[in-house]
């Protein structure tokens, strides 16, 4: 019988990595950034807002749906263990993952420096000009302005709802109801400098079996990153070694989020 498990957490903290990683581990499909918990609030949103369901409700069957669809959406893959990657620890997903979870709950976070996701992201908006934070903040009226291009864009990667501010959040919201207790978190530099220790921490968090991982000839998994105008999800296939980022955050930058670092480590 197959075992689900998840892993979620900062962007530009090694989730593709850490995919990449257990994917060599024959017993093991860990996945790509999932659409899952999109597809399920639809199928929220449509119950709670439909119509027809309010004149011909049916709970039982639409529990049915609920009840199966994370089965039924991995069934055509053949493994022991499924690691999917989701936005599963925002206050809403974590109750529908507990309404629908087939087994134990387990969810590794990864984290990392709040000022070294923000330079990853600073470098990505440098190395590509077709990046769509590039192209959000182009589309600005720049009379309107009165911060300098990186603090602009940095303001925008960090604007309320997107994703670093909703993973921050998330993070707040399970520490604050003592629920980050049931969770794993994972820095970034302890699974760039360390991984073997890593992922057997891991491991053990899960209660998979530990597999002798290379650590090298990582397979890049698949991302259509030519929608977002830049290579995301790109990973060093050879050896896991962290890439070094000559990019300078201005003081203002700096002064703005590094508190929020209070969120992850305390």
């Amino acid at each position: 019988m197959k075992k689900y498990f998840y892993f979620t957490g900062l962007p530009r903290a090694g989730n593709t990595l850490l995919s990449a990683i257990l994917n060599q581990n024959p017993n093991v499909y860990s996945t790509g950034h999932s659409f899952l918990p999109d597809l399920l609030f639809a199928i929220k949103n449509v119950e709670q807002t439909s119509m027809r369901f309010e004149n011909y409700p049916c709970p039982t069957n639409l529990k049915n749906i609920y009840k199966n669809i994370i089965p039924n959406y991995y069934s055509h893959h053949n493994f022991k263990y499924i690691v999917e990657r989701g936005d599963w620890i925002t206050p809403y997903n974590i109750q529908m993952l507990n309404n629908i979870c087939p087994n134990e709950i387990k969810i590794v976070i990864l984290v990392r420096d709040i000022l070294e996701v923000i330079k990853s992201y600073v470098k990505l908006c440098k190395d590509n000009p077709n990046y769509f934070y590039n192209k959000i903040y182009e589309s600005l009226d720049h009379s309107t302005l009165f911060t300098d291009e990186i603090e602009t864009k940095v303001d925008l990667i960090m604007a309320k709802g997107d994703y670093v501010d909703t993973m921050l959040y998330s993070i707040h919201q399970l520490k604050k109801n003592n629920l980050i207790k049931n969770f794993l978190l994972i820095d970034y530099n302890d699974l760039a400098n360390n991984p073997s220790k890593t992922i057997n921490k891991i491991y053990n968090y899960y209660g998979i079996g530990k597999y002798k991982h290379t650590f090298g000839n990582l397979k890049q998994p698949f991302y259509n990153d030519s929608i977002l105008g830049a290579p995301m999800h790109s990973i060093r296939t050879k050896q896991i070694k962290k890439e070094s980022n000559d990019i300078q955050l201005p003081e203002t930058v700096i002064n703005k989020y590094k508190h929020l670092n209070k969120i992850i480590y305390e």
